[in-house]
């Protein structure tokens, strides 16, 4: 059955890959400027560096800098917020403000996002290799005991986490993100949930995902993120200003 699923989630990333494909060749025949209008600059936004949100610092761990934005009381109990894709550690924000003042909270840019090292061998990107970025940034935060929480990709870092070593943490918070042993229960044919993780599968190959991400000015984050199909119910919660 698993080989079956397997089989059927490929194909279907294939069909949706060639559209990827089809749509990148016929914009580059009828609008090229979409490919290849110049890239925007932008200034950091003052929101980034709001003093409310914390301290920013870099931490050395595993051979890269994780950018980590700290706050909260320093004799608190540690709270560390894991991001998804494709977002950075501003994806805490509200919780920032609701928890710092009960914790001492720890929101990261996970390995590749936002401010922290992005190596550029592929095969770094591995979970363990995450996973002990983490551990490393426990220990270099000396922190005994956490609660951890995380959200869909960080969720899956999580789980590996907390599963290597449970000793560090007193309370896990995951949404969006089965138990491994239990993804193939909850990510099946009847809900479709199944055929929506053919972007992993686009996001192996060369060159592709960056080219459809960033056509006209990275214009697919916006859509990702702001439209009514896909972006937030309550808009009102991600303004412009954090687009």
């Amino acid at each position: 059955m698993k080989g079956t699923r397997f089989a059927l989630l490929f194909v279907y990333s294939c069909l949706k890959i060639i559209k990827v494909l089809f749509y990148l060749c016929l914009n580059f025949l009828l609008h090229p400027s979409k490919l290849f209008t110049p890239r925007k600059t932008y200034s950091c936004p003052a929101v980034l560096r709001d003093e409310s949100y914390g301290m920013h610092q870099f931490i050395t761990v595993n051979g890269i800098k994780l950018h980590c934005v700290i706050s909260g009381p320093e004799d608190a109990p540690v709270m560390l917020m894991l991001h998804g894709f494709p977002e950075f550690w501003y994806s805490w924000r509200y919780q920032i403000r609701e928890f710092n003042k009960d914790y001492r909270v720890v929101a990261i840019d996970l390995r590749g996002y936002g401010e922290s090292d992005k190596p550029a061998q592929t095969s770094t990107y591995t979970i363990p290799n995450v996973v002990d970025d983490l551990i490393e940034l426990l220990g270099q935060l000396k922190v005994v005991k956490c609660t951890l929480i995380t959200h869909d990709w960080g969720g899956i870092f999580g789980w590996r986490l907390v599963l290597k070593r449970q000793d560090l943490f007193d309370k896990f918070i995951v949404m969006c993100c089965p138990h491994p042993g239990r993804y193939n229960d909850v990510v099946n044919l009847e809900n479709d949930s199944l055929f929506r993780q053919w972007y992993i599968f686009l996001y192996q190959l060369p060159y592709i995902p960056e080219m459809s991400m960033s056509m006209e000015n990275f214009n697919s984050f916006k859509l990702l993120f702001r439209s009514r199909k896909y972006g937030f119910t309550n808009r009102d919660k991600f303004t412009e200003e954090d687009m």
